[in-house]
């Protein structure tokens, strides 16, 4: 027997790349993660055209995300820098590496805050395969057919 079942991206590996969580193929954002002028946000998906922010406010829950995010990082660099620097107690050094983390994965946490928002804590969007891997324009020429 044959299998008809064709290879789709796994759940994980799509957010990883910051794939739109309906068709696991266009992507959710313009530009790399080191974007010097920012990130930037599609507001549609590119390929199955998803609103992405489907209600005002829709990402005020990714301000919650980031902030568990930015507290996770701030416990690993304290740790670090705690080994690091043999037992510092001044709070500056800790401080100042907490800063240096926070600036520096600013683009990151804005980025995987929303994706993970729209992957795990949004209960009505969930992978489509119907989109996967088709484009809006061959959709409707075989919608017209």
């Amino acid at each position: 027997m044959e299998s008809k079942q064709s290879y789709t991206i796994s759940k994980f590996q799509a957010a990883r790349q910051c794939k739109c969580p309906r068709c696991r193929t266009g992507k959710m954002f313009e530009g790399s993660l080191l974007r010097l002028k920012g990130q930037k946000m599609h507001k549609h998906c590119p390929h199955c055209g998803l609103k992405f922010e489907m209600e005002p406010g829709f990402f005020y829950v990714s301000m919650f995300v980031s902030y568990a995010l930015n507290v996770a990082q701030f416990i690993t660099v304290c740790v670090a820098t705690y080994v690091l620097s043999g037992q510092s107690e001044s709070p500056w050094v800790y401080l100042t590496a907490c800063c240096i983390v926070a600036i520096a994965m600013a683009g990151f946490n804005f980025r995987y805050s929303r994706v993970i928002q729209l992957y795990w804590l949004t209960p009505n969007l969930s992978f489509n395969p119907r989109y996967y891997g088709v484009k809006k324009a061959d959709e409707k020429n075989t919608a017209t057919s």
